[in-house]
């Protein structure tokens, strides 16, 4: 098999070897994404954007964190959509509204983390029986405007470094989506 490799190797010119382009070699921001490609820079102003949002969300400054935080949200990112559903449940900067928190919750539960997911179901269940699938079907709207496949957004579970825990990394994935005003 070495072999093989080698022969494959010295079958190329040596100027495609020299001058083909690794992967390493490529500048990358804290997310993954190159900072040389200019098709990535709206999506790093996005997740800048809600890195900001989530600062004043935790200084308890939640009038600018919801006005910070409901462009991110609208275009899928997942931790801006939970800080927000959290916001409504709460009436923090915003009207009180269980019913649009809890369905804004089942929307960055759509990431697959499974303690958002626990946190939503538990939620709709604490509901009156007669507010459960009303809630249900608000979620599965804002699903369609704001969710991960109309906003191309990825979800994995990441392990920590040097820890045995793991957080959920979305990444969105540049393209054309049809994009929708936030409006819970």
């Amino acid at each position: 098999m070495r072999s093989l490799f080698v022969f494959c190797l010295l079958c190329l010119p040596v100027t495609s070897l020299l001058s083909a382009e690794r992967p390493s070699d490529r500048m990358v921001d804290s997310q993954g994404y190159p900072l040389d490609d200019p098709e990535y820079d709206e999506i790093r102003n996005w997740h800048d954007q809600e890195k900001r949002g989530l600062a004043l969300f935790r200084k308890k400054d939640y009038a600018r964190a919801y006005k910070t935080l409901a462009e991110p949200a609208r275009h899928g990112f997942k931790r801006a959509q939970h800080s927000l559903a959290l916001m409504h449940i709460n009436g923090n900067g915003v009207d009180k509204n269980i019913l649009v928190g809890i369905a804004l919750l089942g929307l960055a539960a759509e990431s697959g983390d499974r303690k958002l997911e626990r946190e939503y179901d538990k939620a709709v269940k604490a509901l009156p029986e007669k507010y459960q699938q009303p809630v249900r079907d608000q979620t599965q709207y804002y699903i369609a405007r704001y969710g991960m496949d109309v906003q191309g957004i990825t979800c994995s579970s990441v392990k920590r470094y040097q820890s045995n825990l793991k957080d959920m990394l979305c990444l969105k994935i540049p393209g054309e989506y049809r994009t929708w005003e936030w409006a819970p």
